[in-house]
């Protein structure tokens, strides 16, 4: 049985359509072929059992991370704005999924990297298309706070599993002064555009350097970060692989930073300040300072979906500039 036919327009739909929108836009920004090959057929054998489209259900769950909706908000969004409709693919006469789809189809992004898949196939085709430039990447990483309520704080010495959450994965973290518990989002993020070209997720209890390596890709001229990630080890594997190093240097009480070093350290903070957009425009327009789920694995899915949308939505910002009144 093959999966359900949607956006088959009428009359009616032709006299719906309204002006470009930027999600006409960002639907134009990667072919969605090979998207939709990598997710495959989800309908079962058997008469009855027709589904959603792959590529209609994902295309859904972008709108709801960009607008900041619960599945079930989302569900109801679908059926009422025209250019939610339009995106997605259904016509004015289609039905659209129930919270439930919108949730089982979430899971089945969570089996096997399928995820994964996605997110590489869209930094794929933005390298193709030459967004991605490979002059520098920035690395760092921030607290995302879990959906339950926080446990007491274990003392010194108890194990954190000692203190029960309704969220078994995450787990209290700590960077300067401040304290979260939670999960941890890591991104390595090109510099020309601010594109997402790696993203790690951890409960918050994991140091910024533990993963900094795997959002190195290879192929950048240098690699950006602050003083968490600097060690000497790490500058000797940037400078085998030909990466320059433009890590921020880290004091310690026997070695001051020197006044050189201190004004390196300056240059690199101007460059990789730009590394916080995907941070802000998570947190502030997608409403993930604190995560929706009880567990890593369905949080790291979400951020994932949020990283393909970020580059989606950056993407369309950069390949259709909107252009200031003289």
């Amino acid at each position: 049985m093959v999966d359900r036919v949607v956006g088959q327009l009428s009359l009616a739909d032709g006299l719906a359509r309204s002006d470009t929108t930027q999600l006409d836009q960002i639907a134009t920004v990667i072919d969605w072929m090979p998207i939709r090959a990598l997710l495959g057929q989800r309908s079962g054998p058997g008469k009855g059992n027709t589904s959603y489209p792959a590529e209609t259900l994902l295309r859904c769950l972008f709108l709801g991370v960009w607008n900041n909706l619960s599945d079930p908000a989302l569900e109801m969004q679908l059926r009422d704005r025209l250019s939610f409709r339009r995106f997605a693919g259904f016509s004015l006469s289609d039905r659209t999924p129930d919270h439930s789809t919108l949730w089982r189809f979430r899971e089945e992004l969570k089996r096997d990297g399928l995820i994964d898949r996605v997110f590489e196939e869209i930094t794929r085709q933005f390298e193709q298309k030459g967004l991605i430039v490979k002059q520098g990447t920035l690395i760092d990483a921030s607290f995302m706070q879990a959906a339950a309520r926080p446990p007491a704080k274990p003392k010194k010495g108890e194990e954190t599993s000692a203190r029960p959450s309704a969220d078994p994965d995450a787990r209290w973290g700590r960077k300067g002064k401040k304290t979260v518990f939670g999960y941890k989002v890591h991104n390595g993020v090109d510099e020309a555009h601010t594109l997402i070209r790696r993203m790690h997720f951890t409960d918050a209890s994991i140091t910024d350097t533990e993963p900094a390596d795997r959002l190195i890709c290879g192929d950048e001229a240098a690699a950006y970060g602050d003083q968490a990630y600097y060690t000497h080890a790490r500058h000797a594997r940037l400078k085998q692989a030909g990466i320059k190093d433009r890590l921020m240097h880290r004091p310690n009480k026997h070695h001051p930073l020197t006044p050189r070093q201190k004004q390196h350290n300056r240059l690199i903070s101007k460059v990789r300040a730009a590394v916080e957009r995907p941070f802000a425009v998570f947190k502030q327009r997608y409403g993930m300072r604190r995560l929706r789920f009880f567990n890593l694995a369905t949080n790291r899915t979400q951020c994932l979906l949020a990283g393909c949308g970020y580059n989606l939505q950056r993407a369309a910002a950069v390949l259709f500039p909107v252009r200031k009144p003289a």
